[in-house]
């Protein structure tokens, strides 16, 4: 097997990085090598998750590829036929603290090296964050008849539990799927307490122009 170069200074960083990048379509391994090797901090942990939900998906069994271009556009992730027609569209989106708030814990982690306080996020910033990821790839979506699938990761400074997700997308304003016909489904992304290990929770639109193989599949595996 190929030497990869080190994607992180810390031993066990590095190891957990290389496993992912290998578990990768092999014309996908050099772009996330790069990315994570130059670019500045905050794109390479975008480049970092995105990277555990193209493996997350492999895992499923589809053999999703990176950042194809498909009529100018490049989502994530995509499922293609032997044709290269896409077939299945995933994008990730990460949902961050809102500005003041971040600001307010990363001074108090500056300063005092804690942060004692309240960090879940409102509903509705979720809600409004979720519509703005939505009408990205839609076009294409409708254009290929193609499951369109978001992929959310929740940051650490944004303490979101599945329950919450699951508000936003069934109850609030009632239920961001039923305005949501063109999303076929979620995939919800966060850390556990253990070093290096992901949780992944899936919710399909019960009102989905076109249901998401993806979304069944975890179902098949037993995934929530």
């Amino acid at each position: 097997m190929t030497p990869l170069l080190r994607l992180d200074p810390d031993e066990q960083g590095n190891a957990h990085l290389q496993a992912l990048v290998r578990r990768l379509h092999p014309h996908d391994i050099a772009p996330f090598v790069e990315k994570l090797t130059k670019l500045p901090l905050r794109p390479r942990f975008h480049a970092y998750r995105e990277l555990l939900i193209g493996v997350h998906l492999r895992n499923l069994g589809f053999d999703v590829r990176y950042e194809l271009e498909v009529d100018d556009q490049t989502p994530d992730w995509c499922v293609t036929n032997e044709s290269g027609r896409p077939t299945e569209i995933v994008d990730v989106l990460t949902l961050h603290q809102r500005n003041g708030k971040e600001a307010e814990i990363g001074r108090a982690l500056r300063n005092e090296g804690l942060w004692s306080g309240w960090i879940t996020v409102p509903p509705d910033h979720i809600y409004r964050k979720l519509n703005d990821k939505a009408g990205q790839y839609s076009r294409l979506s409708e254009r290929f008849d193609a499951p369109y699938v978001l992929a959310v990761y929740g940051e650490f400074t944004a303490s979101i539990a599945p329950s919450e997700i699951e508000h936003v997308l069934f109850a609030r304003h009632g239920g961001w799927f039923s305005d949501n016909a063109g999303i076929a489904g979620l995939i919800y992304c966060r850390a556990t307490s253990r070093p290096f290990e992901f949780e992944f929770t899936h919710y399909a639109n019960p009102h989905a122009a076109h249901p998401s193989s993806l979304l069944c599949a975890a179902a098949a595996h037993g995934e929530a």
